[in-house]
């Protein structure tokens, strides 16, 4: 039987499960930022409505979890919803009170809260959908009546006469009077409940920009219109121009979503973005890269892409979602480690600008002019910091060579290929050779 072979990395990791401990791993120093918004709670007992802003891909989630974690430990209620796995549910209200009652203590505050509840949804269901409820309930029942509701709207339509429609408006304006007390009914129990906390209960709400868009608009306004009472705050992840863009695609292209949005939460704040070239000085992408690299296990020596990496990431203004593509397109090409800083800057231009990536694998010159000016423009600012990475240089000329057809362009070229012989590869082929190791054709 034949020695077996040591398996590959993965290309795919599994996700961290949450930890036991808030914090736990925080390589990008997110605890900060949270024991100061911890230290604003208890001047939030009105009731208050917070946006925590980022892109996608920045760890707003890994945050949200984990300043939740804090507060539970601290004591206090928390509900943590994402509604990007439940925006399947009828309306955000239905939603947003069956988590609440989940926490409530079991007794006459869970019963009145519940009954106050059902009495609201009632009133806000469509009213198909309170007939199909109703139907569905009478069916399993034996009884195919139609509810009340359905009934007097069928035969309104059959008839169309003014004076059922008359009388069917005069219902309407009877119940909205007595929706408004149901409402306030709610309300008050909703208060009551979370009077009896020491500290304000928290509600966070996740991937709110990535709801359905009349899911995700009609959740904002809910909060403000059926959850604003006294010792309760949300606290919503969110990316603020994705929500924006919600907004206007259900209101219309002209509404000004910014001052919209802005009536319905109190604050926004965003999450500090730790992979830019301002703050080349920390640790922090490092770290990062560091943690995901060593989660795959490679068995190569990877600390020359590591650090490589940590430049390019750092550079091209990369997510944390996207350093872990990054290095997960790494485990894919089987990684090296002669060529290991060409293949982070290529692994970069492909995560990050792929439409100039394949057109510099199809070797156009105007490509190779546009990469060019983006790199000599970085070269420009990190050395405006002091932190210019010499294989910056190279890569700017290496994108000349390909310009001039690998003419006249001096003696620092040669540096870009020693040790090709190894591969015998030739000048003009080595960046379609180091792209083929992240693009493969399936055909």
């Amino acid at each position: 039987m034949n020695r077996q072979e040591k398996p590959l990395p993965p290309l795919v990791l599994p996700r961290m499960n949450q930890t036991d401990q808030a914090y736990a791993g925080d390589l990008l120093g997110r605890k900060d930022l949270g024991d100061r918004l911890t230290g604003y709670l208890d001047r939030l007992r009105e009731g208050a409505v917070l946006a925590i802003d980022a892109p996608w891909g920045e760890g707003k989630t890994w945050f949200g979890r984990n300043w939740a974690k804090h507060l539970q430990e601290q004591g206090h209620k928390v509900i943590f919803i994402d509604a990007f796995e439940q925006d399947y549910v009828e309306d955000p209200f239905l939603l947003i009170t069956a988590e609440i009652i989940d926490v409530v203590e079991s007794g006459k505050e869970s019963k009145a809260l519940l009954k106050t509840a059902s009495v609201v949804m009632q009133a806000i269901l469509p009213v198909g959908t309170k007939a199909m409820i109703n139907l569905a309930g009478r069916l399993a029942l034996g009884s195919a009546d139609l509810s009340e509701d359905f009934l007097k709207a069928a035969e309104a339509a059959q008839k169309g006469a003014a004076d059922t429609t008359s009388k069917w408006v005069e219902k309407k304006l009877k119940d909205h009077v007595q929706e408004k007390k149901s409402l306030q009914s709610f309300q008050t129990e909703l208060a009551k409940f979370a009077a009896t906390q020491d500290k304000p209960v928290v509600l966070f709400i996740d991937e709110l920009d990535r709801c359905r868009p009349s899911f995700g608009v009609g959740l904002v306004e809910r909060i403000k219109h059926f959850f604003d009472v006294p010792n309760l705050v949300f606290i919503l992840l969110l990316n603020r121009d994705q929500l924006e863009s919600a907004i206007r695609g259900v209101y219309g292209a002209d509404t000004d979503a910014t001052a919209y949005l802005g009536k319905f939460v109190n604050f926004f704040f965003r999450l500090p973005k730790r992979t830019s070239i301002g703050l080349i000085r920390n640790d922090h992408v490092k770290q990062y890269v560091s943690h995901i690299i060593e989660r795959y296990n490679f068995e190569c020596d990877y600390h020359l892409f590591k650090q490589k990496m940590s430049v390019m990431a750092t550079a091209f203004n990369l997510s944390l979602r996207d350093i872990e593509r990054a290095i997960a397109l790494y485990a894919f090409s089987q990684p090296h480690t002669l060529l290991n800083h060409y293949l982070a800057y290529l692994i970069t231009l492909k995560i990050s600008k792929p439409q100039l990536f394949q057109r510099l694998i199809n070797n156009e010159k105007m490509a190779h002019m546009e990469a060019k000016k983006i790199i000599d423009e970085l070269i420009q600012e990190f050395s405006r910091i002091n932190q210019l990475d010499d294989d910056l240089i190279k890569f700017s000329e290496w994108h000349e060579a390909h310009i001039k057809d690998f003419k006249d362009v001096g003696e620092n070229i040669g540096r870009i290929f020693n040790g090709l012989y190894q591969y015998n590869i030739s000048q003009n082929e080595l960046f379609t050779f180091l792209a083929s190791r992240i693009d493969l054709p399936i055909e």
